[in-house]
Formats: C-alpha cells, structure tokens, sequence
C-alpha cells in the first residue's frame, strides 16, 4: 500500500509499540496524528513529524480530534498496561474499555476506513495447548485479559452494525529498543548497573518473546489485509517458551555479570505458561518472526548503549 499522505491516528503512540509503528509509517510518508495521555508512554519516543495530542482516549474532546484530523486508518495501542495495579483493583482498567469505546464510536462517526488493535495474547491465560492458536478459548487471569477481550469483541459488533473494517493482534511479549516496563527492561536495567534484579515465583514462568522490528512489520502488514477477511485475528509470536530464568541468565552472559535474581513469592494474576502460534498469519500474508532471542536481546542492548 502506498502511504504517501495517508492520514493514521496512533492513540498510545508515544508508548514503546505504538512509537515504533509510528515511525515506520511517517519513513514511508504517512501522515500520523498520536494521541497519547503520557502515563507510561514518554514524551522522547514521540516523532517530530506526526501532530501530537495530549489526551486521555476516554475524554469526549477527543471528537474534535477526529473532527480535524479526518484519520483514515486508526491503530489503537492505548490501554492501562499495569497488570497488577490492575489486579489490585480492576476498575483500573475501565478507562481502557471506556476510551476504547470513544475511539469506536468517533471512527463510525468520522467514516474511518479500518482500525488495527494491539490485543495479547494473554487472553488465553494459562491454556495448556501450546503453543496456543487463535482458535482456543478465552481463558482470563487478569482484568487487563478481561478488558482487551472486551475490546476484541465490541470490535466485532461495530463490524456486524455499520461494517466498520477491523485487525486484531494478539501479540507475544513485544521487546526491543526504548522498552522501559516489564520484567525484562528491569532485569536489562538492574543488571547492567552491577544490581540483582527481583524475579517473582521461582523463576520458572514461560513467556514466548518476539522484538519489535518483527512486530512491526506485522502492524504495516496489516495495511494489506482485506477489509472483508473473515475473522481477522491473528496471533504474532515465535512459538517457542523461554522461562523466566533463561531470560534473565542470557542477559546477565550478554552483559557479562553474574546471575543471581531475588526470589518473591509469587504474585495473583500471572500467567505460567505462553506461547503463541503464528502460523495462521504465516499462511496466509507470509509473516514470521526473524529475530531469534539471542539476536533481539543482543540487538536491543547495543541499541541502548550497554554493550
């Protein structure tokens, strides 16, 4: 698809993902609006190309937003990504379903062509099927599951009322340059400042990581899918389980320190085992991951300097 003066609104954009896919469209001449409330997203990931609104997606302003800006395509990644703030209390995430709902309901008015939806793949929760296709059940151990779930199926139901054309990805844990949440930007931050990182549990968690490059190529992929794809649901992950430990251990050998993670007792709300399968997206638009974990892991440390 040629993006030259295409009108995209990235909501989340200043946030890890969200700031990724943003430069890649505007490096192929997009033009792209944010909105971002700057919670946990940084005002430094933002590109200087694309107008920028400081804005919560729940605010009713965000109508004049669309108003003005007449986005075609819509990628929606703001969403509380604070799973145990939210497993403290789940009305964190009524923000995100709310605002999710603004967004819906001013691409409808506004006549927006198709809107792409950063899901996870954490609404399978701890399905022992693995690696997990996009057909498996809904399977919640958190709010945050329960709230992009929510938003996967009023997705649907604006499709099924005005035809409103929708993608949804349901990614892997997404990793790479400029990442600042999660467990593994702290083990990255502790480690290479000569500290010990906190491991909750025993260290024995799986998660199936997939780098940004490689999700981002997904996210302008999406631009290709046809807007009457049945069931436009596809999972972006490696198919491979890496447990916490090995994580932590293959950083500390890249970054030649000594591993001995702090062991916590376990948290409520966390998912034991993860990996998605990939091939349905393989199958039918070629996509794959090309970044194997040592790679990533080695690219992402150099990129911020450590190496």
């Amino acid at each position: 698809m040629n993006l030259k003066d295409k009108k995209f609104l990235v909501t989340g954009g200043a946030g890890f993902i969200g700031s990724h896919t943003v430069d890649a469209l505007i490096k192929k001449g997009a033009n792209v609006t944010i909105i971002d409330n700057l919670v946990t997203g940084r005002k430094e990931n933002l590109n200087p190309k694309a107008k920028f609104y400081k804005m919560n997606i729940a605010d009713p302003k965000i109508e004049e937003i669309f108003k003005k800006e007449r986005p075609e395509i819509i990628y929606h990644f703001a969403f509380n990504v604070l799973v145990p703030k939210s497993v403290e209390d789940p009305l964190v995430d009524m923000d995100s379903i709310s605002g999710s709902l603004n967004i819906l309901k001013n691409a409808r008015k506004y006549g927006v062509k198709k809107i792409i939806f950063s899901s996870s793949g954490f609404i399978y929760g701890n399905n022992p099927n693995l690696p997990v296709k996009e057909t498996e059940s809904f399977e919640p151990v958190s709010p945050y599951a329960i709230a992009k779930y929510a938003v996967e199926n009023y997705l649907r139901f604006f499709n099924k009322l005005i035809g409103l054309p929708y993608l949804i990805f349901r990614y892997a844990a997404v990793y790479g340059p400029g990442q600042v949440t999660g467990a593994m930007s702290d083990y990255i931050r502790k480690l290479a400042a000569g500290k010990q990182a906190e491991i909750w549990g025993d260290g024995m968690k799986t998660r199936d990581y997939v780098y940004i490059d490689d999700a981002v190529r997904a996210n302008l992929l999406a631009l290709e899918v046809p807007s009457n794809y049945p069931d436009p649901v596809f999972n972006i992950g490696t198919s491979i389980e890496t447990t916490l430990n090995e994580i932590y251990w293959e950083i500390a050998k890249i970054l030649k320190k000594d591993p001995r993670p702090i062991y916590l007792p376990d948290r409520a709300g966390e998912q034991v085992r993860y990996s998605l399968d990939y091939s349905k997206i393989k199958k039918a638009f070629g996509w794959q991951p090309k970044y194997n974990l040592e790679k990533g892991l080695k690219s992402r440390i150099k990129a911020e300097g450590l190496l």
